[in-house]
């Protein structure tokens, strides 16, 4: 007995099938054999799924197969596995057709048929799966330096060449300084000032990642200017290009920034970092994907919604189980070292605790909110983005993640110069002796 996924998957798949109805989802399609035209399916199948078990065939296979499926939801899987037995009931038909018989599918099945099933599982677009490229057209993030990767690429509009494309395209209708990027489009026309490409099996999967990367992106800025926003017009939406070409319009990827986002020649090393992780299938470096999601959902919210996000982000990268509070303790004084002040960083687990577990939904409503703008002079919320900012960089990217120059580092320091500004800007933060974070 050979005992590999694709058998073990194989046999949940056909458990959750059965001749009987009782509480399953009935399914009928025509079939013939694998790779079959729609017009040579001439065999016709009626059969029931039983949810529950469909649904264990499902968190079987998110767990076990490639990376790209913990980035789908499970009713994509669902539809995967039942689109799988579409495309290769033929392997069954011997053992099922104008048979009546009792039990589920993995009953009746032969051990030959099933061999046969699971090889064909192995080989499929579901193991084997087939990339396509999306991209999203940035506003407020300006390439200088163009980035390119197996798992997705940044580029400035004018570097969008057949290198990058699926080569199974007309490159010659590509217009790559608009969006949609589409020579002979006549519609509404956006002009992007960089391109986000990311090449996986499915715009969903596409769609997770984007929040990743820029999750990480987010984390450049200092923070005086990741939250500082402004009126200028912005757009989103993505291209999808596989086998045939879509687009779309959509919400702005980013926040309106006033200070664009540079990317250059020293940002490559930690966007490789990233590239490498998104395509790993460990469950520790997917907890470091997920921080990097919350912390891309907190950029755009306002201060209070923010600080319930930015601790989710801490209990993915720290949390565990029911110990989650004192494991991001831990986590936070292991990565950012023992002399930040315990009492300090209790008091903001405190003030997370009372969030989170229901006793203010606004964090501005908890006493502990004003009991530590008394204790320490300074806002928690900044103080818990300054902590969750600075350990995501370590921790995922190990210090090679560095927060950006300041653009008007000239200007300010002429203001301070002349008295316009005070010569000292310290906020007196949670972080204000951590030697690697500028805590404004």
């Amino acid at each position: 007995m050979r005992g590999s996924i694709h058998d073990e998957a194989v046999e949940l798949l056909l458990s959750s099938m059965s001749q009987k109805g009782g509480e399953g989802l009935p399914t009928s399609f025509y079939f013939g054999k694998p790779g079959a035209r729609q017009w040579e399916r001439n065999f016709g199948v009626d059969f029931y799924y039983k949810a529950n078990k469909l649904n264990r065939a499902a968190l079987y296979v998110r767990e076990k197969g490639p990376a790209y499926l913990k980035y789908l939801a499970i009713s994509d899987i669902w539809s995967l596995l039942q689109d799988f037995v579409r495309e290769n009931y033929w392997y069954l038909m011997s053992d099922t057709f104008f048979i009546q018989f009792d039990g589920s599918y993995a009953e009746r099945i032969s051990a030959i048929a099933k061999l046969q099933f699971s090889d064909a599982l192995a080989v499929s677009e579901i193991f084997q799966p087939r990339n396509q490229l999306t991209l999203f057209p940035l506003v407020s993030v300006q390439v200088k330096s163009d980035f390119d990767s197996e798992v997705f690429f940044l580029t400035e509009p004018g570097s969008l060449t057949a290198s990058k494309l699926p080569s199974n395209i007309d490159h010659q209708q590509i217009a790559p300084a608009k969006f949609p990027p589409l020579m002979d489009f006549k519609g509404r026309q956006e002009f992007p000032n960089s391109w986000l490409g990311i090449r996986a099996p499915a715009i969903r999967v596409s769609n997770k990642m984007k929040a990743a990367i820029l999750g990480a992106l987010a984390l450049t800025p200092l923070p005086r200017y990741r939250h500082s926003f402004s009126d200028r017009k912005m757009f989103g939406g993505y291209c999808s290009i596989g086998d045939s070409m879509t687009f779309a319009f959509g919400a702005a990827h980013t926040p309106p920034l006033m200070q664009n986002i540079l990317i250059t020649k020293q940002d490559h090393v930690w966007l490789n970092t990233l590239s490498l992780k998104l395509a790993k299938n460990e469950r520790a470096v997917r907890r470091q994907i997920k921080a990097l999601e919350y912390f891309y959902r907190a950029w755009e919210l306002e201060p209070s919604d923010r600080f319930s996000v930015l601790c989710m982000t801490l209990d993915a990268i720290f949390g565990i189980n029911d110990t989650a509070t004192q494991a991001v303790i831990d986590g936070v004084k292991n990565t950012l070292g023992h002399h930040i002040s315990d009492s300090r960083l209790r008091q903001l687990m405190q003030l997370r605790a009372s969030v989170i577990h229901g006793g203010a939904p606004d964090v501005y409503d908890s006493r502990k909110y004003g009991r530590y703008y008394d204790d320490y002079e300074a806002d928690p919320i900044h103080d818990l983005e300054l902590v969750a900012a600075t350990c995501l960089r370590l921790q995922i990217f190990g210090g090679a993640l560095k927060e950006h120059p300041d653009p008007n580092a000239q200007i300010i320091a002429e203001a301070q110069a002349k008295g316009r500004l005070p010569k000292n800007l310290s906020l007196g933060t949670i972080l204000e002796d951590f030697p690697t974070s500028d805590t404004l």
